[in-house]
């Protein structure tokens, strides 16, 4: 049978059933003229744009994520589409599988073969409607939307469209001002994925993977209650950060696992309701969706300000030119034609399993923030960067916690500085996360330690914590061992720091004499000094201590 289908998928590839060609979209425009009015401002204390006309218009955006679900298997399939292959053997798939490599008789649409609603996927949207405290459906049901794209295999998609699974939730976003904005999310409906057109393989054809073929997607809608391209950038990460969070998505938007379609319209700031509605499509980027709002508001701005009216269609967004162009009118919209599923029955929830489920949900972003907060008296900037990924938090509660059988008392707020910018830094330059990160929690702990016993100075630290990094250089040991095999304690005792901060000022007369008309920058020349002679190893405060003593004769 899988000999079958693998003859099947072959004509599927040979005989131009996943090649379409180019041509087919020979009258489509790609370009776009179009060309902003720089005299017009966004004013972010009022949400309001002004046109050099003195004229406000308040933005309206509406939402719709699309979210791949965490889960081994499709929505309605068996198949392991997680299976990765070596690097060597990639062969240009989207997950990084040989393409049409994870598709089952169900994803290919082949007749006779029925749907099987996979329940982790159930469960996974159950648990991110209530993370966003929302109406789990207790009674929902499926639909068929129709249409015809080449990697659709069964000609339609199985949806929620009336009764979806969650309703009624929302978001809230802690805004850079410190103002607090909430965003009301109408529903989360179940649906299956498309597969993938490839358009950089050939060209003469677009060649379509089915890997991607009915994965299970997450489709949360928000209400029309963004007024910023901020907000709706804020929202994004927001919701990525709560999948992530509660294991719900991967929300990769990169490899596709998190798309947004955006509905924008603009209106006079008197007017109550809303503008004609634009659709923006398949945005992969938080920077891609921030940026074709604003292009497409001033857009909008334009016609109205010339008393043209907006035609509702759907645009899509050219980051190369930063305008927006047309994809389709309204008119070339297609007749979906929802009817029930009829393959699948009713999708009925106990309350039970909903109860379940609830006491599985980790400690929510929010939550933990402000457990960060209250608990270790960090500010709330700081807390907000940890808790965008809680094994970062762990790692952090790890390092405070470590040593406490001993008595080990760690403030929090010298351990944040080496996470924040050490940690961090190599985090970021590697694109890495901190499960691969080579500085153990005992090592950052006795380094923190370290510090503020006085042994090792903050200078000096950074140079071990470089090392430490680094994979080749980190064995594993004690951090005390590497610093005094590289030599690089701090020099605290007394009469050393004394006699040579006595032999420093002795020696610089000139320095003195200048130090004493009142030029207490030249101070900094002789610590300087002092540093370059024992490379960084003196102890600051008693050599600031001494050679006060000392100047101030």
């Amino acid at each position: 049978m899988l000999t079958s289908f693998k003859k099947a998928i072959n004509l599927y590839t040979r005989y131009g059933l996943n090649r379409i060609s180019y041509n087919h979209y020979s009258n489509t425009s790609f370009s776009s003229s179009q060309t902003h009015n720089n005299n017009i401002k966004f004013n972010s204390k009022n949400d309001l744009f002004k046109t050099s006309n003195n004229n406000s218009y308040q933005l309206v955006v509406g939402v719709e994520i699309h979210a791949q679900i965490k889960s081994k298997e499709k929505l309605f399939s068996d198949i392991y589409y997680k299976y990765k292959l070596p690097d060597s053997l990639n062969v240009g798939s989207l997950d990084g599988c040989i393409a049409n490599s994870r598709v089952s008789y169900v994803d290919a649409a082949f007749p006779g073969t029925l749907p099987v609603l996979n329940a982790k996927c159930v469960e996974q949207a159950i648990k991110t409607g209530l993370s966003i405290g929302a109406s789990i459906n207790q009674h929902s049901y499926f639909d068929r939307k129709h249409y015809f794209y080449q990697d659709l295999p069964q000609g339609y998609q199985i949806t929620q469209y009336h009764q979806p699974i969650v309703k009624n939730g929302s978001l809230l976003l802690n805004l850079k001002d410190g103002r607090q904005h909430n965003i009301r999310i109408s529903h989360i409906q179940l649906e299956q994925d498309s597969g993938k057109s490839i358009h950089d393989q050939s060209s003469n054809y677009t060649l379509v993977d089915l890997n991607r073929a009915g994965i299970g997607l997450m489709e949360i809608v928000s209400e029309a209650d963004f007024r910023s391209s901020e907000q709706v950038g804020l929202y994004v990460k927001q919701l990525q950060q709560l999948l992530r969070h509660i294991g719900t998505s991967d929300a990769n938007m990169q490899l596709g696992e998190m798309r947004a379609d955006i509905n924008i319209s603009v209106r006079p700031e008197a007017q109550e309701e809303y503008g004609t509605r634009v659709e923006l499509k398949n945005m992969i980027s938080i920077k891609a969706i921030t940026g074709a709002i604003d292009a497409e508001a001033m857009r909008q701005i334009e016609i109205l300000e010339s008393g043209g009216r907006v035609t509702r269609e759907t645009r899509g967004y050219d980051q190369t030119t930063g305008t927006t162009f047309h994809m389709r009118t309204k008119e070339d919209e297609v007749d979906y034609r929802f009817f029930p599923e009829p393959d699948l029955p009713p999708l009925r929830i106990e309350q039970s399993t909903i109860d379940k489920l609830a006491t599985e949900l980790p400690e929510l972003p929010e939550q933990m923030l402000e457990r960060l907060v209250t608990q270790y008296s960090i500010p709330r900037h700081e807390a907000t960067v940890l808790v965008e990924d809680r094994r970062i938090v762990k790692y952090f509660e790890d390092v405070i916690a470590f040593g406490k059988a001993k008595n080990i008392n760690r403030q929090p707020k010298k351990v944040m500085p080496w996470i924040l910018k050490e940690v961090f830094e190599w985090l970021n330059s590697r694109n890495e996360t901190i499960d691969r990160c080579p500085l153990a929690v005992q090592q950052l702990a006795e380094l923190v330690d370290l510090v503020d016993q006085g042994y090792l100075s903050s200078r000096t630290g950074k140079e071990i914590i470089e090392k430490l990094l680094d994979e080749e250089q980190n064995k594993g040991g004690s951090v005390k061992s590497l610093v005094d095999s590289m030599g690089l304690s701090q020099i605290s005792d007394d009469s050393t720091l004394e006699q040579l901060c006595k032999s420093i000022v002795e020696s610089n007369p000139k320095e003195v004499a200048d130090y004493k008309s009142g030029k207490q920058r030249v101070f900094k020349f002789f610590v300087g000094e002092i540093m370059k002679q024992t490379k960084g190893r003196s102890n600051p405060e008693k050599v600031n201590q001494y050679l006060k003593n000392y100047l101030d004769k």
